[in-house]
């Protein structure tokens, strides 16, 4: 049985069907949440240090972490071709 990081990070690279406009939507509304969770972060990030929710190495950390997650899926919805 794979491990459940394993099962996540083949899914998020999973190719995606950009020439399906129903499955360019999915694609789209599956990154919605990345994108609110990435700009919750940043705006507790950017808030005053007397107003910041969680420290600095957690919003750091889960900021690159949901980059990363932008990164793979866009990789997956358009392949780098082959230099």
């Amino acid at each position: 049985m794979k491990r459940s990081r394993v099962r996540e990070r083949e899914r998020l690279r999973a190719p995606v069907e950009t020439t399906d406009p129903a499955a360019l939507a999915a694609y789209a509304g599956e990154l919605r949440p990345v994108v609110a969770s990435l700009r919750a972060l940043a705006e507790d990030a950017t808030a005053a240090p007397s107003q910041r929710v969680h420290a600095r190495s957690f919003l750091r950390r889960e900021l690159l972490r949901g980059i990363r997650e932008l990164e793979a899926r866009i990789d997956a919805a358009a392949p780098v071709a082959p230099a």
